[in-house]
């Protein structure tokens, strides 16, 4: 499982990198990650053509997209595009931050803000 970490690089740019959820067989066999604990969940859906101009991550979170599709542009103009079952780890909560465009349908989203503790760098490249 591939998880898009975008967060804020030393030069205070936002930067995408691809990470590798460590999994390990569970007891019937099925790669399973470890537990980690989360702060609280909750939903947001964002309305078509929807654009939210350059901003940073108001907390660490992972983002579920359950539904339609949009765009993540960086400062050096790069798009990376999500659809339904992306899974992001958003951090760039310092730094110039990014901007996000609702490209098709309604953008649904599942948000699960981490506390400080959690360390993604510690899961491998993709």
């Amino acid at each position: 499982m591939i998880v898009t970490r975008i967060f804020a690089a030393d030069d205070g740019r936002a930067r995408i990198e691809r990470r590798q959820v460590p999994m390990q067989p569970d007891r019937s066999g099925r790669p399973t990650s470890a537990d980690f604990p989360a702060l609280r969940l909750f939903f947001r859906d964002t309305p078509p053509s929807h654009v939210h101009d350059q901003h940073r991550a108001p907390q660490r979170q992972f983002i579920l997209v359950v539904s339609g599709a949009g765009e993540i542009e960086l400062d050096d103009g790069t798009r990376h595009r999500f659809a339904p079952g992306a899974l992001l780890f958003v951090e760039d909560t310092t730094g110039a931050g990014h901007i996000t465009r609702t490209l098709e349908g309604t953008r649904g989203f599942a948000h699960i803000p981490v506390g400080p503790e959690f360390d993604i760098t510690r899961w491998p490249l993709a």
